[in-house]
């Protein structure tokens, strides 16, 4: 048998396996699931998605309800499509939904199942990270120690965007915003925004794009073995690679302790290695549990998060600047006002600039034309679907002052 007609055999069988595994385990509990579209074999309901999955889901909540019930692959989801709903699952019922689903890629990434994002059981070891980042990390006092570096890394880039404009050169303004995160958050966790020896910044890229691509092993699982989208291979190489660098960043950092390097600000991972010696009762539930893997599960999930997420909001915001000159104007005219003898925008600024804070955070819902708030039911039954007065069409879009 060639290795073609082995593979097909293989997928056939478990198909079958599969379809019979299926109908056992749902018959007896269909009944008890809430309302949804029939799926088919195998796939469930993926095939329905379609390019835009939000606009799909959407539909179909207005014809099954604000609570329906899907098959991706050999997944079952809940989805959950208003606000009364989602407040049940988020907030009612938050400890019992906390866990995250077991993410195929999570155990190829540097020790990935042990960082607080990445982690699938909520738990004793994710509440005691989160409490030691938001104290050692995220606190006021530890923000603000760390304010001169970050003002030294914008100072670069304000000046680098100087040199370019006397020299008429065009500038990609997204990637310099990404790079000014990275070296802030890296300043922060390391000590140092660069190393010759390393290019963190690529890796950390390759990275969030591989685990972040639809991998179809976290719906069909058997499928994983045979990575047909070659995303296993790519996150072992890069997993590998990523290792590689943490460990030289803490391999670093134990050395500086070892012969009492006087640093002026301590950094993350300074922090986070002397819990191993210390013996404080704030984060004992962590220091009993810290390790190396840890610890480098940690760091990346760190850097995901800063990096991501910041840059994301910051290109939008500059995006839709430019698509409103107007509004741009007014953001211009406030900063001057603020700032009338100043290089540039300083963070003790940031409370005084009302107008921007209201551009960043201000959003309206926009009802569809014709149609009033007074004309709208918002009565829910959950479990069954029930007729609005209206359909709420509406949408969240940029509310400009």
């Amino acid at each position: 048998m060639s290795p073609t007609d082995f593979i097909l055999v293989f997928l056939l069988v478990a198909v079958v396996i599969h379809f019979f595994r299926t109908i056992l385990t749902t018959r007896g509990r269909h009944n008890q699931l809430p309302p949804g579209p029939p799926g088919l074999p195998l796939v469930g309901h993926l095939h329905m998605l379609g390019k835009f999955p939000p606009r799909t889901l959407y539909k179909l909540s207005q014809k099954y309800g604000p609570i329906m019930s899907l098959r991706l692959g050999s997944v079952p989801t809940i989805i959950v499509s208003s606000p009364s709903a989602a407040e049940l699952f988020l907030k009612t019922h938050d400890t019992v939904f906390a866990s995250r689903p077991k993410s195929h890629a999570a155990y190829y990434s540097p020790d990935g199942t042990k960082a607080m994002g990445i982690s699938d059981q909520y738990g004793p070891y994710w509440r005691s990270v989160r409490k030691f980042c938001t104290l050692e990390l995220l606190s006021v006092t530890r923000i603000d120690a760390m304010a001169g570096q970050r003002r030294e890394e914008l100072r670069l880039v304000v000046e680098s965007l100087k040199k370019a404009a006397g020299g008429r050169v065009v500038v990609d303004v997204s990637e310099k915003v990404v790079r000014l995160i990275e070296d802030m958050t890296c300043r922060m966790l390391f000590g140092k925004s660069k190393d010759d020896r390393f290019n963190l910044s690529e890796i950390v890229h390759e990275l969030a794009e591989v685990m972040g691509a639809f991998n179809i092993a976290d719906f069909i699982p058997f499928l994983g073995a045979l990575d047909l989208q070659g995303l296993n291979r790519r996150l072992r190489v890069t997993s590998r690679a990523a290792d590689k660098i943490l460990e030289t960043i803490i391999d670093d950092h134990e050395n500086d302790a070892s012969i009492d390097n006087k640093k002026h600000i301590r950094d993350f991972v300074d922090v986070i290695l002397s819990l191993r010696n210390s013996h404080t009762t704030t984060h004992e539930q962590l220091a009993n549990n810290i390790n190396r893997s840890n610890i480098k599960a940690i760091l990346l999930d760190l850097i995901f998060a800063a990096i991501d997420t910041s840059h994301a909001a910051i290109e939008w915001i500059m995006s839709e600047l430019i698509r409103h000159p107007r509004v741009m104007k007014l953001v211009q005219e406030e900063i001057g006002n603020v700032t009338p003898d100043c290089e540039f925008v300083e963070e003790s600024h940031l409370s005084k600039l009302n107008y921007l804070d209201m551009l960043v955070h201000s959003f309206d819902w926009e009802l569809p034309f014709g149609i009033s708030p007074n004309g709208l039911n918002m009565d829910e039954s959950f479990g069954l679907t029930v007729p609005r007065a209206k359909n709420l069409l509406a949408i969240p879009s940029v509310r400009f002052p």
